[in-house]
Order: structure tokens, then sequence, then C-alpha cells
């Protein structure tokens, strides 16, 4: 009996000191530069897409692979994905990129990802 009693007071000390919640928030930064490396000095055409993508489940593994994806896309001058609202942006050269090669972009950059619809836009408005 008494073997029993220290054996279940060590367990709980054990388990409420082990046990402590610290709340401490788990953030993660993605950094995000302020310059443009990608700006294109003589812009052929200067057009802009809006994306409908299917697909994506999380922001950070998700809309932020498909938006790094496309940043790095020659051709492709600046991307915006929005997880919420399952939508992207993309400021592109129409001389060397046309609305199929940037879904195919998308499409690429994970077996799950496809774009529903594709808009040309007049300008961004995102």
């Amino acid at each position: 009996m008494k073997n029993s009693f220290c054996f279940f007071s060590i367990l709980s000390i054990v388990f409420f000191v082990g046990c402590q919640n610290k709340l401490t928030p788990k953030v993660i930064e993605i950094p995000i530069s302020q310059e443009n490396p990608k700006k294109i000095e003589a812009l052929g055409e200067e057009a802009y897409a809006k994306l409908s993508i299917e697909g994506m489940t999380c922001a950070i593994g998700c809309a932020a692979t498909i938006e790094k994806r496309l940043q790095k896309t020659s051709g492709i001058v600046s991307a915006k994905v929005d997880f919420e609202t399952n939508t992207g942006w993309v400021t592109y050269d129409a001389n060397m990129l046309n609305l199929d090669k940037i879904s195919s972009v998308v499409k690429s950059s994970g077996t799950t990802y496809s774009v529903s619809e594709i808009v040309s836009l007049d300008r961004t408005i995102h």
C-alpha cells in the first residue's frame, strides 16, 4: 500500500511538472522583400491576371509554395496568392507568357493544385 502511494505521488508530480502548459505562440515568419529583383527594365507588354486556385489546404505550405513558384518564373514580375479566397494575382510580361503557361506553373507546383478560372485584367486589384 505504501509503495502504491509513493508510485502515484511520484507519477502525479512528474505529470504536473512535465505538462506545464506554456502558451508561447508559434509564429512562422516569411520574409517579404520590399524590392522586387525581378523587375524587367524593358517590360514588353505588362499584363495582369486573376487566378482561382483549387486544392490549397493551408496558407503557409500551399499558398506560399505557389506564390514562390510563380515569382521565380521568368516573365512574371509579381505574384500574390491568398489562401482564404483561393485567389492569385499575377503581373507578367505578355510577350513572354500567356494565361495557359501561368496556369501550368500553378499545376506544376503540386499535384493537388489546379486553376479553375483565370481572367485577364486591365490592372491589378489586390
